[in-house]
């Protein structure tokens, strides 16, 4: 037979390697493939090859011939380094520090989503006297059980435009004012529309205010507005116009409601001596400017209305300002 016959381990070669690769001491243990294969006659190389290290065994053997059957698998010892050891433990560390925090930020992205978790919620203690603003959005509501969230007031929608009028706004208003809580209506402004003609559909729809907050209007960007934003001059016209003609009509000027956009652009310069309604959602509007109520939460969801999924907003009167003397800044006589 020449050398470079296949052949097989024989049972002393099997034995010789078990021993020399014993498990016994605890240590790692892998299996190695033997293949016959065409070698030298006096020698055997058996590798170990992983990603990291590589063992290398060579031995001697006494030739045999080729035997049909599987090849034999042989256990070799596969031992790892403390450095390495110390770099796999750092390595789960982190991997398991970052599955935390990602998990984390999703709850609370969740939770604020839902609306059960704010970022800016101020005391009650230093704010008492708060309030909300509900559109027909909210569906059919039941005052008796929406009364008991922790509010005083509360602003419904009337109109929007020059010709549009909330479908709820006769029954929330009628539903709201057989509660304790203090009532008024607002109107939501649109910027290309005529002022005086706005004011004319409120005035329409509210009729007689007496008893009921002072009237508000409700100026943020909305649409094609939100990219392109009309200029000053024109929005300063049609709400000059709108404010003038409730002013007339209830003898007291209107609350303005905007967002930073808007007060930016259209308020600060030209109407920032009128009561304010700030909508700041991240922090506490600037004590500089004329602001007499913020809406701080605009995702507040609770329970007493048809469309349970929508949220409205939740707005705190002056701080350190108690509710009598909103009583006398704002309800109509």
């Amino acid at each position: 037979m020449s050398k470079k016959e296949q052949f097989r381990l024989n049972d002393d070669t099997q034995r010789k390697i078990n021993e020399q690769y014993s498990g016994s001491d605890g240590k790692r243990v892998r299996k190695v493939k033997v293949k016959s294969a065409d070698l030298p006659y006096d020698e055997l190389q058996v590798s170990y090859k992983s990603k990291r290290k590589s063992l290398k065994k060579s031995f001697r053997r006494k030739p045999e011939p080729y035997l049909e059957e599987e090849p034999y698998y042989a256990e070799a010892v596969y031992e790892e380094s403390p450095k390495r050891k110390k770099h796999r433990v750092r390595k789960l560390i982190v991997v398991t520090a970052i599955v935390c925090v990602v998990v984390i930020l999703l709850n609370i992205v969740f939770f604020y989503y839902r609306g059960q978790i704010w970022f800016n919620e101020p005391r009650k203690r230093d704010y008492p006297v708060r309030g909300a603003a509900v559109d027909s959005g909210l569906g059919k509501i039941d005052w008796e059980i929406f009364s008991q969230n922790t509010i005083s007031f509360v602003y419904v929608r009337a109109t929007k435009g020059t010709t549009s009028i909330d479908e709820q706004f006769s029954s929330n208003r009628k539903g709201a004012e057989k509660t304790d809580l203090l009532v008024g209506c607002y109107h939501e402004f649109e910027f290309g529309s005529d002022g005086e003609k706005q004011a004319e559909n409120f005035i329409e729809q509210c009729g007689d205010l007496g008893g009921n907050l002072r009237p508000m209007v409700k100026v943020t960007t909305y649409g094609i507005y939100n990219i392109h934003m009309k200029s000053a001059e024109d929005v300063k016209e049609n709400l000059t116009e709108f404010l003038e003609a409730i002013k007339e009509e209830y003898g007291r000027n209107c609350v303005i409601m905007c967002d930073s956009a808007c007060y930016e652009k259209y308020i600060e310069p030209y109407f920032d001596d009128y009561s304010l309604w700030i909508m700041s959602h991240f922090s506490e509007p600037d004590e500089e400017s004329n602001w007499a109520l913020w809406e701080f939460n605009p995702r507040t969801r609770t329970n007493g209305y048809e469309n349970s999924k929508k949220y409205f907003a939740l707005t705190v009167y002056r701080k350190d300002k108690d509710l009598e003397n909103f009583k006398k800044n704002f309800v109509m006589e």
